[in-house]
């Protein structure tokens, strides 16, 4: 399992240059479950990242929401081949203070459709109750398609 974890890693900072405006967001990954399609990433969510709202930003959570599920699904799903994104889509749900640990649970939804759907839930990781934003992500699998994501 450790090394499944290295390998997601490893493909997020890759994937890291390609983030919301360049910021330096780095989820790390801490724990995966490929049986049933899930992992926990954890990430420091700092005054960066919060809109005036006191949420997090929308367009943060887009890109996380689309970094974080593609690396689920291309990681549990890799024998499909390459993907394009159809869905994805956001909401900030509640304020964060600067600095505060979220963990982000992601978990697929479908693993034998043409067209695999995750989610990603960004909950605070001393208080899991505690909800800060929600995503989802829509992938479609077919041969030909140009390479989008880094393969792990």
């Amino acid at each position: 399992m450790k090394e499944f974890i290295d390998k997601i890693n490893e493909g997020y900072d890759f994937a890291n240059k390609f983030l919301h405006y360049g910021m330096d967001i780095r989820p790390k990954v801490t724990w995966v479950d490929s049986q049933t399609g899930q992992f926990i990433a954890e990430w420091l969510v700092t005054s960066d990242f919060i809109d005036q709202n006191h949420c997090i930003d929308e367009g943060v959570l887009g890109t996380v929401t689309d970094n974080t599920t593609a690396m689920l699904i291309g990681s549990i799903l890799c024998d499909r081949g390459k993907s394009v994104s159809t869905s994805i889509s956001v909401q900030a749900v509640a304020p964060i203070k600067p600095n505060t640990v979220v963990e982000i649970v992601c978990a697929i939804a479908s693993k034998t459709s043409k067209q695999p759907h995750a989610t990603a839930t960004f909950r605070d990781k001393q208080i899991p109750q505690k909800i800060y934003g929600r995503g989802a992500h829509t992938k479609f699998f077919k041969a030909g398609l140009s390479e989008s994501q880094p393969r792990l």
